[in-house]
């Protein structure tokens, strides 16, 4: 009973982490669908003499701005995901492949998860 509790509240964090990064993900094909925007429009204003060289430059940068925004995010939700993934995978050997008996105290669930995550920033 208590293996299939821990199998389903892993399950539900995986899928949590699945949608975490689907959410980033979105976040960033937004931003670079803007960026390409930003840049056709600066490009074919300055050829066709819509825009002058200063307002080119403006495009440009405000450009490298949304891409920025949109993959500073993404950048930090994937690292935070890996690593809290690791620590799940870690902390799932740690208890016999899952089949924990249960009978382990709060003090040593939190050890065993401290011990997790810290061997996941090692390796980071």
């Amino acid at each position: 009973m208590q293996g299939q509790k821990s199998e389903v509240l892993l399950q539900l964090e995986i899928e949590k982490s699945k949608l975490n990064r689907e959410k980033s993900l979105l976040l960033l094909d937004k931003s670079l669908l803007m960026y390409f925007a930003f840049l056709i429009i600066g490009v074919v204003g300055f050829v066709n003499k819509y825009l002058d060289a200063r307002y080119l430059n403006i495009m440009i940068a405000l450009s490298f701005g949304v891409l920025a925004v949109g993959l500073v995010p993404y950048m930090l939700t994937m690292s935070r995901e890996e690593k809290k993934l690791n620590a799940l995978i870690i902390n799932f050997r740690s208890n016999g492949s899952g089949s924990g008996n249960g009978r382990r105290s709060k003090a040593t669930g939190r050890a065993a998860s401290v011990r997790a995550t810290k061997a996941a920033k090692s390796r980071s």
